[in-house]
Order: structure tokens, then C-alpha cells, then sequence
């Protein structure tokens, strides 16, 4: 098969009478006939030619999504070492026979089908997450490619299909294949002059962060979010992700360099899903504790990604009603609907849904209105405009007010003075939250601000 994109049209067109069975009455017959279903139809066909007929099968597609970027950033070889290396990852961990289990459609799609190493599951099971899936995306991504002294990380997405088996594969199945394997584009993303080194930059950080987290340089710093009234009361820690140094580096990284680094590659679901496994494991260690962790507005839709989360939430409620799960918001979400689902299904479970940065970017208030969080964060800007004019108080006033009508707790974020504290309490605020608040652990360098930071004490 070519390499370019597989044309969408004409698939779904040739492969109309490629439908698998719509239920288990119509299981035996494969072969369907368009509008069936409006007429009457008696088959005069022989049963046992029935039963000789190709029957579907469900597997697991593997997309590498940024083949592609990968290609132009890189060169063709490194793109097709690098689906050579994904091929290679999916043979040693998920297959017995190659033969029989596994297709190349093209470089950028893989189908796997169920073996003793991996079991597939059902387009019909109408459950939206997948434990194989999880599994299968974790690990196959979870190292970079090394090629001729290049490194990059693979995007991948996964799912279930049913497709008839690798040696019965015609090419409008694999047409209509590779049109429903591949995720939609990226509405948002730009290719203006220096594209390139960007996406380079972005990826050495990313193949850092990819590297330290197998390291064990994954920490946190822990941050807590306070009543703004004088009493010692904590609402709960926000924890930081840090990236610990690597050679010659003189600093860790913060999540404010490497997080955006994550979410332009689209590589910010894994990373988001191992930090909240990790603070899974605190909320374990720590009984009384209540943890916050941030995610990206890419990471919050119900998908195959949090399938072992969801379970543990199920089985552990008393974990849930610990945890706080702050989506980014000055980006926008991207899929409002998804974002939705994905916040309802926590929250049923007990968890608490924050929107940070409210006011600092993107679409809050439609983020506001599909996700229906308990707390609000304003973004750190409103304070650090009220503390030089009247009319940045009246909006730091006005934005408490607001969105106070939205959540139930409003957080005001940036405390790095003694000042933002009288500034914020005038203005109504609740719960404050900064590097000055009590409690917190200290800026490394990188993240320091440029203003001298005073402790505030709030015993």
C-alpha cells in the first residue's frame, strides 16, 4: 500500500457489502445484501456454503499518528525505522505467530488479532475503555525510537474493529480499514516557517521527560491550596510533576516548560495517565491525604487511556473522594462532548473536577458548562494586575463573584507576596493557592519568579 493518507470516500463506498453482522442473529451470515433489512429474504443458499464463507474476526488496530510529522522532521528513514521499531515492540510483547495474527497495512497501521499473548475484545461490548488497549498503548510507547542518533516518540491510538483475517483481506477492507484507524487531524495545529525546529525542540523535551519518568526521575511538589480566612485549613495539595536534571542540566524541568512541550506532539495522554497513577499510589500511602493532579484538556475524554483508573475508582471509592482532577482550560477543550462523559464518569465515581487558569485563555465558559466542575481556579494573571491598579481589583473582584455562580469553590491561584494575600481576601476570595502560601515546597531557579517571594503564614 502507498504511504499517503488512504482516500475516505471511495472506502466506505467499495467496502458497503464488507459490514460484520449487526447481532447474534445474524451472525451466520457475513454476507451482507444492501437494504436487506426492508424487503423479505429467503436464502437459497446451502447452509455449508454459508459456513465456508470468511467470517470476521475482532482485533486491534495500531495507528502511529505522527508518522507523518515524524517523516517531515526527520526524513523517511527515520519514519519507517520507527514503524519498523513499532512492528518489532508488538511482535516481541503481544504475538505468538506473525502469520496468523498480525497485518501491516502500511507503515503508520497495524492490525493485531487475539492470540495467547493478547486478548481482543468486541466492537459490540458499547464499553468506551479497554484494559488490553491500555496496556498495548502503554508499552508499545512507553520507550522512545533510536535510530542513527536520532530520538523520537511515537504518537499511538488504538482500538477495536472487526476485519475478516490477514490472509481474506481485500483492499476495500483495508481501504475502509485505514479510513476508520486513523484519528482525526488536528484543526488547530500550524505549519508556519520554523515548524520544524520547533517540533524537534518539542520532541527533545518530550524523549527528556520519556526518559527520566523510566528513570525514576518522575517527582512531585507538593502545593496546598489553603482557606483564605487566617485558619490553618487545607483544602488539599496540588501536586507538581518535576522532572529531575538530566547531564548538564542545571535544573528540573517544570510542568509550565514541559507540559505545552506534550500537548503540541499530542503526547500529554500517556505522561497525564502516569501522573495520575502515581498520585493512585499517594492517596494509598497517605490515609487522610487529598490530592490534586493537573491534566491537559487533550488527556480529558473517556477513553482507553484511563481504563485502569476507572476500575480503581470503582473499586476504591474511598481513594475517590480524596482526589481532585484539574483540566487545564486556557488551551480550550477540544471535544466538548468527550470532555463531558469524561468528567460526569469521575465525578459518579467521587472525585472532584477542577478548570484551572479560568480566565487566562480558550473557551472557559463553554469548558465551564461541559464539564460542571466543583472548583474553579482563576488564572494567576488576575491577581498580578490587581496588585498594580484599582481596575485590575475590580476584575479580580468580579471574577470571584462569577464564578462562584459556577462551582462550588473558587481558588485564587498566584500568592507569591504577603500584599496578594489582602488583595485576594478583599476581593472575596475563598481558597487561595501559591508558591508564598505555607506549605508549599520551594521554586527551584527555573520556576522562580522574578519578584522577591515572601512565606505567608496562615496558623
Amino acid at each position: 500500500m502507498p504511504a499517503d493518507w488512504a482516500p475516505r470516500a471511495s472506502a466506505a463506498g467499495d467496502a458497503a457489502n464488507d459490514r460484520p453482522p449487526r447481532d447474534a442473529n445474524d451472525a451466520q451470515d457475513t454476507m451482507r445484501i444492501p437494504y436487506a433489512d426492508s424487503v423479505p429474504f429467503v436464502s437459497t443458499v446451502p447452509a455449508e456454503l454459508f459456513a465456508r464463507q470468511p467470517r470476521h474476526r475482532p482485533c486491534a488496530y495500531v495507528f502511529i499518528a505522527n508518522l507523518p510529522h515524524l517523516a517531515e522532521a526527520y526524513g523517511q528513514d527515520f519514519a519507517s525505522s520507527a514503524s519498523r521499531e513499532i512492528q518489532r515492540r508488538l511482535c516481541a510483547n503481544f504475538l505468538c505467530s506473525a502469520e496468523t495474527d498480525l497485518a501491516r497495512l502500511r507503515d503508520d497501521c497495524f492490525l493485531l488479532w487475539a492470540n495467547d499473548a493478547f486478548a481482543a475484545g468486541t466492537v459490540r461490548a458499547g464499553s468506551s475503555v479497554s484494559r488490553e488497549l491500555e496496556t498495548l498503548l502503554s508499552e508499545l510507547g512507553a520507550e522512545p525510537v533510536r535510530v542513527k542518533g536520532i530520538t523520537a516518540m511515537a504518537q499511538l491510538h488504538a482500538d477495536w474493529i472487526e476485519v475478516r483475517p490477514p490472509e481474506q483481506l481485500g483492499d476495500a477492507e483495508i481501504e475502509l480499514t485505514l479510513w476508520t484507524a486513523q484519528p482525526f487531524p488536528d484543526l488547530g495545529e500550524s505549519r508556519a516557517d520554523g515548524w520544524r525546529q520547533r517540533y524537534r525542540a518539542d520532541m527533545d523535551v518530550a524523549v527528556r521527560v520519556s526518559e527520566a519518568v523510566l528513570a525514576e526521575g518522575l517527582s512531585f511538589g507538593w502545593q496546598p491550596v489553603v482557606h483564605a480566612g487566617g485558619i490553618a485549613t487545607i483544602f488539599y495539595r496540588e501536586g507538581r510533576p518535576r522532572i529531575a536534571p538530566g547531564r548538564g542540566e542545571p535544573a528540573s524541568l517544570a510542568p509550565e516548560v514541559f507540559l505545552p512541550c506534550l500537548q503540541r506532539l499530542g503526547l500529554a495522554r500517556a505522561f497525564d495517565r502516569l501522573v495520575l497513577r502515581r498520585a493512585m499510589e499517594a492517596l494509598r500511602l497517605r490515609p487522610s491525604a487529598h490530592i490534586g493532579v493537573r491534566i491537559s484538556a487533550q488527556s480529558a475524554k473517556p477513553d482507553h487511556w484511563w481504563a485502569s483508573l476507572l476500575s480503581a475508582l470503582d473499586e476504591e471509592f474511598a481513594l475517590a473522594s480524596r482526589l481532585v482532577i484539574e483540566i487545564i482550560g486556557n488551551s480550550g477543550l477540544p471535544d466538548l462532548e468527550a470532555a463531558r462523559d469524561f468528567c460526569v464518569q469521575l465525578q459518579l465515581r467521587g472525585c472532584r473536577i477542577a478548570l484551572r487558569d479560568f480566565g487566562g485563555g480558550g473557551d472557559n465558559l463553554a469548558a465551564v458548562q461541559a464539564c460542571r466542575p466543583d472548583i474553579v481556579k482563576l488564572d494567576a494573571s488576575f491577581l498580578r494586575r490587581a496588585r498594580s491598579s484599582a481596575f485590575g481589583r475590580e476584575c479580580l473582584q468580579g471574577m470571584v463573584s462569577m464564578c462562584s455562580h459556577f462551582a462550588t469553590h473558587v481558588v485564587v491561584d498566584g500568592v507569591e507576596r504577603e500584599d496578594d494575600v489582602h488583595i485576594a481576601l478583599a476581593a472575596g476570595a475563598q481558597w487561595l493557592q501559591g508558591y508564598s502560601v505555607r506549605g508549599s515546597e520551594p521554586q527551584s531557579h527555573a520556576e522562580a519568579p522574578a519578584a522577591r517571594r515572601q512565606q505567608v503564614d496562615f496558623s
